[in-house]
């Protein structure tokens, strides 16, 4: 089993319909997927769970007393459009989970709590994909510390840069290395917006071999697709992003050699 966490500490760069739809493309082509909601908005629970706000186990008790909790309490088939999604599941989250991580703080080894609780279903998934907040809280340290590799999504906003050299230091420190296993991909592609373009190509031609050749265009779709709590390849499979994030899963599997 192999670990995947999208972050990022901007905000609406589309860390979580980037694990949307990573995860339905990655079930569809036969992988055991697991995908974890660690952010407290839980915009993606509310997605892969035909709308659901509140559940019976979610992630934040796992996170409040992994004994009472243990994750395997906490998983549920992944839905879209009130069907069952074959081959992908999700441990959900819910508005707790920013109290119950500051509760937390106080705990012995808090930041390796996700790392165990993986540990014990490491057989009956081949991949977990963590979907990150955007901030360095304990559940992204919890994150860091859990990832065999960090997927770092890049929109075409000027500033959707900003914070990524202090994120890899702070990836470096946690990993306790400087070779951290890390790639970045532009999403939100719009080819017209020339001036953007050539200013990110420009800032990430510096991170040799780390930026994926995919890229997720801007489509309307995707969009749509959330606000309706489905996928896209549940929600329109016609949609030409399909054609990318079906390239973003062949990379991802790569890199993580699974």
């Amino acid at each position: 089993m192999k670990t995947l966490a999208v972050i990022n500490q901007k905000g609406g760069v589309g860390k979580t319909t980037t694990v949307i739809n990573l995860s339905a493309q990655l079930a569809h082509e036969g992988k055991r997927v697991l995908v974890i909601d660690l952010d407290p908005q839980a915009n993606l629970s509310v997605v892969l769970t035909g709308g659901q706000f509140e559940f019976e186990h979610s992630i934040t008790d796992v996170f409040e007393s992994s004994k009472k909790c243990p994750i395997q309490q906490a998983i549920m088939s992944a839905q879209s459009n009130g069907e069952a999604i074959p081959n992908l599941c999700i441990c959900p989250t819910d508005i707790r989970l920013s109290r119950v991580i500051e509760q937390s703080l106080t705990k012995v080894h808090r930041e390796r709590i996700l790392l165990k609780q993986l540990e014990a279903i490491a057989s009956d998934f081949d991949i977990v994909i963590l979907d990150c907040p955007p901030n360095l809280s304990l559940t992204s340290v919890n994150a860091m510390m859990a990832a065999d590799m960090f997927l770092i999504p890049v929109d075409g906003g000027s500033f959707s840069l900003n914070g990524l050299a202090d994120l890899l230091d702070a990836l470096e420190e946690v990993k306790e290395s400087e070779h951290v296993n890390y790639a970045v991909f532009r999403n939100e592609f719009a080819k017209a917006n020339k001036l953007i373009n050539n200013f990110l190509d420009e800032q990430l031609a510096s991170l040799e071999g780390k930026v994926l050749a995919t890229t997720i265009r801007r489509s309307e779709d995707v969009g749509q697709a959330s606000v309706s709590g489905q996928t896209l390849l549940n929600y329109k499979p016609s949609s030409l992003t399909l054609a990318d994030y079906k390239s973003l899963a062949k990379e991802v599997m790569q890199r993580l050699n699974v």
